[in-house]
């Protein structure tokens, strides 16, 4: 292997998705490891040059990549040659038994949740094959960590493109009057539990000030009750990541409210109060594990337990103009400090090195500050161009003919007459499911 590689070791980022959980998890870390002068790769599993640039790696990091011949094949290689193979994960979908936990509206699609199931025992089966895992968050941790694997803690982090981008959004920004915008960001159609926790609230809220706005960004049922403060609800539909800072930087008020005692949602990341960080807004988020790790109530945010402290703090944040500049002010110097590129690439470094003593008993050889690795690495950041490039996501084309090749016709039709289905969703509503869920 050394021989092969050289005297540095080598890492590649090989997503199995698409969208923005890619992003974070794969490209980000990617740029951050680029910064700090380690020799990386950036591939998909349906790229067809993705197994080539494996057998050239000496850490292959998979996240998401669901189970199948090919993946076998391309962690056997890797073990055989001394390399290690780290999963990867954002969200607890290496757990079927959670499945019940999903709250997701094609989930009225039998076929669907048959797809989703078995994707599920794919990605199990993928983490059982590698050597340590990766998670976003703390209690996706300890549910790996109860499979009897090594678990490691990378949390996601913007880009520095985000923090730019972030940046001249929050110049832009030009209040108006007394008005206050609390915003919400769904991003999936997922969220929809999550939001009922603070509606009641919000609908109070909102008679009680006049002033209020409310900006939802994304797919988003609503439910009732709203009447005439419909007139101050502002839907914004599905946002590209570039344009979200120029959003957020209008919002007064974020909130990231969660179902606490839902798995699915205690998996989910503190990206919400960072995001809105970067552009100096305060976040009220619920206290799971992610926010109050990111979060210390009162001082750079503020977590919320119940209905009666969201309206506590959210009435305060309203009345309180300076209050709203002073918590979002510290919520950006705090996400600056701990979620910055540079400071999650030395977090990175020592993450791979830990994984590498603990499976192959050796340093990680990431050659930072060696004279002979500044030949062979890049250090500078990613040009606006080639994150452009390695950002974009396979064609549907490609991905269902890696269906068709490594998990056969069977997934490969289900997976169309799935997709079909969705499109034609908003013109025919799915039916409850008539076929059992196991």
């Amino acid at each position: 292997m050394a021989d092969l590689l050289g005297e540095f070791d080598s890492v590649l980022f090989l997503s199995g998705v698409r969208g923005d959980t890619r992003r974070y998890r794969s490209l980000h870390p990617y740029e951050q490891l680029r910064l700090a002068g380690v020799r990386c790769m950036l591939s998909h599993l349906t790229d067809p040059q993705a197994g080539r640039l494996a057998q050239v790696a000496s850490h292959v990091i998979l996240h998401r990549v669901a189970c199948d011949r090919n993946v076998e094949r391309l962690v056997g290689s890797l073990q055989a040659r001394g390399g290690v193979a780290i999963f990867d994960t954002d969200d607890l979908v290496f757990d079927p038994a959670a499945f019940r936990f999903i709250n997701s509206p094609d989930f009225q699609d039998w076929r669907r949740v048959e797809l989703y199931q078995e994707e599920m025992r794919r990605y199990r089966a993928a983490l059982e094959l590698c050597n340590a895992v990766i998670a976003s968050t703390d209690y996706l941790a300890q549910q790996a960590g109860a499979l009897s694997k090594p678990v490691w803690v990378h949390r996601n982090a913007f880009s520095l493109e985000m923090l730019e981008r972030s940046q001249a959004a929050q110049v832009r920004r030009q209040p108006i009057g007394n008005r206050v915008v609390i915003g919400y960001a769904s991003g999936t159609p997922t969220h929809n539990q999550d939001f009922a926790v603070v509606r009641p609230v919000l609908q109070q809220i909102m008679r009680r000030y006049p002033q209020v706005e409310l900006w939802l960004v994304g797919p988003l049922d609503i439910g009732g009750g709203w009447g005439d403060l419909s007139a101050r609800v502002k839907r914004i539909g599905r946002v590209p990541w570039r344009e979200l800072p120029r959003i957020l930087a209008q919002f007064d008020i974020n909130i990231a409210p969660l179902v606490t005692d839902n798995p699915f949602a205690q998996s989910k990341s503190e990206i919400k109060y960072m995001e809105a960080g970067l552009v100096r807004v305060p976040s009220v988020a619920s206290p799971t594990e992610a926010y109050c790790y990111a979060i210390r109530s009162g001082d750079n945010g503020y977590l919320a337990q119940d209905e009666r402290q969201w309206e506590e703090h959210l009435s305060a944040l309203i009345e309180q103009a300076e209050l709203r500049s002073a918590a979002g002010e510290r919520a950006c110097q705090d996400v600056l400090r701990r979620y910055h590129p540079q400071v999650r690439a030395q977090e990175l470094i020592k993450t791979l090195d830990q994984i590498t003593q603990v499976v192959v008993s050796r340093p990680f050889r990431h050659g930072v500050g060696e004279p002979a690795a500044r030949t062979t690495t890049t250090t500078v950041k990613l040009t606006d161009r080639e994150f452009r490039r390695l950002e974009q996501s396979p064609s549907l084309l490609r991905m269902a003919w890696y269906s068709w090749r490594h998990r056969g016709i069977s997934v490969l039709v289900r997976q169309i007459l799935v997709y079909c289905r969705r499109l034609i969703a908003p013109i025919i509503p799915y039916r409850p499911r008539t076929r059992p869920e196991g």
